[in-house]
């Protein structure tokens, strides 16, 4: 889809994933918004959030955050995620489980190998130096 992979080039935070489990919520037959839940390990993993900046402060991130039903992780450093992160009951931590923990291990290392070879050093690099700046919540 064109306009996620506009977001995409534009949103260094975001990694391009399989659009196996890409969820899209549309206005007038476009799309505004777009998460991805994926299964890690015995926990779910909310990523690739991103909410059209036209339409930005319309409660999107929430309605996302409703389709979280089972024990999910999110990985961000953006603040507007975070304020909806914690209104909807996630809590900052530091361990999501062994076997979890391991399976997102081994997905990141995926996930840099593929940024190297499609030369997306643009990505990787800031990716590398905000390394410290991204919090794992939990619900």
């Amino acid at each position: 889809m064109d306009w996620l992979k506009e977001q995409i080039r534009r949103e260094l935070d975001l990694i391009p994933g399989s659009m196996k489990n890409s969820q899209f919520i549309y206005e007038d037959g476009k799309p505004i918004a777009h998460y991805s839940l994926t299964s890690r390990g015995g926990i779910k993993e909310l990523t690739t959030v991103v909410v059209d900046p036209a339409h930005r402060g319309k409660g999107l991130s929430h309605q996302i955050l409703e389709k979280c039903n089972e024990k999910t992780c999110v990985f961000t450093r953006h603040p507007a995620l975070i304020s909806a992160l914690e209104k909807a009951g996630f809590k900052e931590a530091w361990w999501p489980g062994f076997i979890p923990f391991w399976v997102m291990m081994f997905e990141r290392m995926w996930r840099v190998l593929k940024m190297l070879i499609t030369l997306d050093f643009k990505r990787c690099l800031h990716q590398c130096r905000h390394l410290f700046s991204y919090r794992m919540y939990i619900r």
